[in-house]
């Protein structure tokens, strides 16, 4: 069983998963058999209900009442229980997610964490895995965990002025970089406009013998006010990314290609090249695309879903500096 990456939680975890998984695995007994706790003596330990076994939607709803697991199958509620009695709550309950998807909490945070958890199963994730994403993706707003990064070296895509500063070290030979391209466009024109802005920065892997070159010629764009649609380009068309391709890029544009090669072979813009790899480098960015939210590595898959989370989340903590809902006024706040 992993260690809790929350300190408040550390120590205390062995004890407590084990209660839930007891705790859940009566609770999954009574449901199967349609009878309250109340009405049978307490049953022998039994190892907590398996992946395999499954859970109906019914049966999950009388063990976590506040989690709305319509959509997963029967095997995947049963493996949301198993991880939701194997992390903690990272707001106001203090206690394993089951337990704090009890019918008479408040904690508005553990209905929205729960949520992440039924997404990350709905992508594939195993009960191992998505534990491991979301202890990670939590444990990543500590401030000890960000990164100072400039946002002022660097082309802007969004409201400038946007509160949320999304970095992203890219390759341009990268596929999953160019798949990362939508969302994250997507996130700072559309779902999150006004509220993120996108800084792109250059980190070619020294395997992708045509990645540096294509990064001169996005800075090239980039003076010349182009960055974006080259950008675009560039990802489109990663497997094409000869010179005479380029300088096609480059008239579509309207600029000059073959001044554009000449500039970029000359070295002009290297310093901005390795400036980024250098940050990215010393951030202990080790594959691309990463991303950065606020100076936080974004942990979740690079979807706009998960994107838009990461957002809003950070939104909640510029203002709490925890997830905390103590104390509020009555009315619940997205997050």
């Amino acid at each position: 069983m992993r260690t809790p990456t929350h300190p408040k939680f550390r120590g205390a975890r062995r004890l407590r998963s084990a209660a839930t998984a007891l705790s859940a695995s009566c609770a999954f007994l009574l449901a199967c058999a349609g009878l309250p706790a109340a009405a049978r003596a307490a049953p022998q330990a039994q190892p907590a209900p398996s992946a395999g076994r499954g859970l109906s939607e019914e049966q999950a709803r009388r063990i976590v009442p506040r989690a709305d697991l319509s959509g997963l199958s029967d095997e995947q509620r049963a493996q949301f229980l198993e991880v939701a009695g194997d992390v903690f709550d990272y707001a106001g309950c203090k206690d394993t997610l089951a337990k704090c998807l009890g019918a008479n909490v408040q904690d508005v945070h553990a209905v929205r964490m729960a949520e992440l958890v039924k997404a990350l199963l709905l992508e594939g994730g195993t009960p191992s895995r998505v534990v491991e994403m979301v202890e990670s993706y939590y444990a990543s707003f500590d401030a000890s965990k960000r990164q100072a990064l400039k946002t002022n070296d660097c082309p802007v895509l969004g409201d400038a002025k946007a509160p949320v500063a999304v970095v992203e070290f890219s390759d341009y030979e990268c596929p999953h970089c160019a798949v990362a391209n939508k969302p994250l466009h997507d996130l700072v024109t559309g779902a999150e406009k006004g509220k993120a802005r996108l800084c792109s920065k250059f980190f070619p892997l020294s395997g992708h013998t045509r990645a540096r070159i294509a990064a001169g010629c996005a800075e090239y764009a980039r003076r010349q006010g182009k960055f974006w649609p080259m950008n675009d380009l560039l990802f489109a068309h990663q497997d094409e990314l000869g010179d005479e391709n380029l300088k096609g890029y480059a008239k579509q544009l309207g600029l000059d290609g073959a001044q554009m090669l000449k500039e970029v072979y000359a070295g002009r813009f290297e310093g901005a090249i390795e400036s980024h790899l250098q940050e990215g480098i010393g951030a202990r960015v080790q594959a691309t695309p990463t991303v950065f939210v606020n100076g936080r590595q974004h942990m979740l898959p690079m979807k706009l879903q998960f994107l838009q989370r990461s957002v809003e989340d950070e939104l909640e903590w510029r203002q709490n500096k925890a997830f905390v809902y103590e104390g509020r006024d009555g009315r619940e706040k997205k997050g």
